[in-house]
């Protein structure tokens, strides 16, 4: 009725209401729309229409090959198994779900479709902001490496690290039509779920240190694998198999974790727990007078004033063997260049496998394969790189 309407105004002024030279404008009269409206139809209808006259044959598929496809990958999923678009793709065509020649981007448009995602399905990391204290030591501990390096010493990186029997990326895909508590959702394999072991381990720019690798199995469930490591078997791994392999005078790169930090008995100072009498007697060993009738609160402050420089019992040990230690500042993993080993690794042994790392045995007996990685990525970190920082900084 609105299109007689408007013929029939026209016929009664004989002449146009609107130009003919303005359809957008025409149509929209015609339709009761605007005209931002009818060019958004007009665009809607030329985008679908083109995408429907140029259909990719690949991926036109139909219900009961989605369906196929859908099963296939719940049945890896519940195989525990880290699903890749390679690795389901050799699977659905051996199957014969995907005819023979699919590439792997028709694959994963296709998986796109079904509303499988490949996301993150870890813990977010989040990164510490520096203090001024932070800084200063990073530069200290870049001109100590400076240092030692024109000195002659050999650098050596000291680090430990831990692996399962099921290590897993932190992306994998997912089902994202399915609840994430679903079985169907995922493989559903916690991260670092499995056997967990222990791996320490020093290395140069020349690869591993002879006789410094020791693994071990974990017995702690808790996820943080520094439980079970402790002051007395980190001193008897230095003593026994790093430092009688070292040849020639060396700085040993250490972090700052709580068995690398124990302090000496001359170098602690009290705590909150100490008790009253406990803290007069340091003082008056270390001939502080003590104000009298000074409160508890008043000689822990006096203890905290005068506390003394920390001594490590760790950095005694290495310098009693003729070496130097350079301290690492907290949360810069990146300085200590065997970090980016075991992160090489850790790639490098889920991808060995569908089933990733096979236990304790397995790791053992790849000794060769760490000796390659530590010679091939620990110059990575060294020397070029640290004396770039050292320069930034």
């Amino acid at each position: 009725m609105r299109l007689l309407s408007v013929f029939d105004r026209e016929g009664s002024r004989d002449k146009l209401l609107i130009s003919l030279k303005r359809p957008y404008a025409r149509a929209a009269e015609i339709l009761g729309m605007t005209e931002s409206g009818v060019r958004t139809l007009v665009k809607r209808q030329r985008t679908s229409g083109a995408a429907a006259q140029q259909p990719t044959p690949a991926t036109t598929i139909d219900n009961f090959t989605i369906g196929a496809i859908r099963r296939h990958v719940y049945a890896r999923f519940a195989n525990k198994e880290f699903l890749t678009v390679e690795r389901l793709l050799d699977g659905l065509t051996a199957d014969g779900i995907l005819r023979p020649g699919t590439s792997e981007s028709t694959l994963r448009r296709i998986l796109h479709r079904m509303g499988f995602r490949y996301r993150s399905t870890q813990r977010k990391m989040y990164v510490r902001k520096e203090t001024l204290d932070i800084v200063c030591r990073r530069i200290q501990a870049l001109r100590k490496l400076k240092q030692h390096r024109e000195n002659g010493h050999q650098i050596v990186y000291v680090d430990e690290t831990w692996f399962t029997t099921r290590m897993c990326h932190s992306r994998e895909w997912v089902d994202n039509t399915q609840a994430a508590t679903s079985a169907t959702y995922s493989r559903q394999v916690p991260p670092g779920d499995g056997e967990r072991f222990i791996v320490v381990a020093a290395g140069s720019e020349e690869g591993t240190i002879d006789g410094s690798f020791l693994s071990f199995v974990s017995k702690n469930r808790s996820g943080d694998y520094h439980g079970e490591m402790n002051s007395e078997l980190f001193i008897r791994w230095l003593t026994s198999h790093l430092l009688p392999s070292l040849s020639r005078p060396s700085a040993l790169v250490l972090d700052n974790a709580p068995y690398h930090s124990v302090l000496t008995e001359e170098s602690r100072c009290p705590t909150s727990a100490t008790r009253k009498a406990d803290l007069i007697n340091w003082l008056t060993q270390r001939d502080i007078p003590v104000p009298p009738g000074a409160t508890r609160p008043e000689l822990l402050l006096l203890c905290q004033q005068n506390k003394p420089e920390p001594q490590f019992v760790v950095d005694n040990i290495i310098r009693e063997w003729g070496h130097e230690v350079v301290r690492l500042p907290p949360g810069h993993p990146e300085l200590n260049a065997i970090e980016q080993v075991w992160g090489c690794m850790k790639r490098h042994g889920v991808l060995r496998s569908k089933a990733s790392l096979r236990g304790l045995y397995d790791i053992r007996h790849r000794h060769p394969d760490v000796q390659f990685l530590m010679t091939s990525h620990l110059s990575q970190g060294c020397p070029e790189n640290l004396l770039v920082l050292t320069a930034c900084c």
